[in-house]
């Protein structure tokens, strides 16, 4: 992986693999362009809309960074801008570029984008999808998970702590798992590395949190308590 930088002038900011791709443009991250040329393959609902698009013959997701809560009410879209190495899409295109580097099961960044108006920007990041996989809560609607694929989800997690990295919305529907059992972990806007022990605990318990409310939410969720400390016995499975 070649990582290069590139600036078109008028605000325009790209960080791309040019392994992926040799021709970085604003025009690739626009949903109008996919839709246009019928290469959006899918779409995941979140804070905003998550698109899959086919290029030739690889199969990405692209993301458009938006605000959640009630200030996303007000300003959709918009950051302040400090610096392009301080803008959302870089920092994790870095972030991830990094956790590769480590053999972390996390998606591969392709290219990040970042559009400067003044004081504020918009930002959009493109990922290589994750091969026949499933986000868990998914799996989770359709039937309950084993024993050993909790356990590797506590041993993905751990993984990734021991490499210092603080997940800031470690929630059900950011672990995926393929066909082969592999698990991995996803969405790290405003994730980071982080120094010393005593936060590890925090990304656990958001995670429990969350699969609290989806059994209260859904009616068939195939999860339960005693899930929870399979998952534990495999994260204290992987002692640094």
């Amino acid at each position: 992986m070649a990582i290069k930088q590139k600036n078109n002038g008028a605000g325009h900011h790209f960080i791309y693999d040019d392994e992926c791709i040799s021709n970085v443009n604003p025009e690739m991250f626009d949903a109008t362009h996919w839709q246009r040329s019928g290469n959006i393959t899918g779409q995941a609902a979140g804070r905003g809309t998550t698109l899959f698009i086919r290029h030739h013959d690889n199969h990405w997701v692209l993301r458009h960074y938006r605000r959640g809560g009630l200030i996303g009410k007000l300003i959709n879209d918009a950051y302040l801008y400090s610096g392009v190495d301080h803008t959302r899409s870089f920092r994790e295109f870095s972030l991830l570029h990094g956790m590769r580097e480590d053999e972390l099961a996390v998606p591969a960044p392709v290219a990040a984008y970042v559009k400067r108006r003044g004081l504020f920007y918009q930002a959009d990041i493109i990922t290589r999808i994750i091969p026949q996989s499933r986000d868990v809560h998914a799996m989770l609607c359709q039937g309950p998970l084993t024993d050993n694929d909790w356990q590797r989800i506590g041993m993905a997690i751990a993984d990734l702590q021991h490499h210092q990295v603080y997940h800031h919305d470690l929630n059900i529907r950011n672990i995926m798992m393929d066909t082969q059992g592999k698990v991995w972990i996803i969405d790290f806007d405003r994730c980071y590395r982080r120094a010393g022990e005593a936060w590890k605990q925090t990304p656990l318990n958001r995670l429990q949190r969350s699969l609290n409310k989806e059994k209260d939410r859904e009616p068939h969720f195939h999860w339960q308590p005693s899930d929870w400390q399979t998952l534990l016995d495999g994260y204290h499975s992987k002692a640094p």
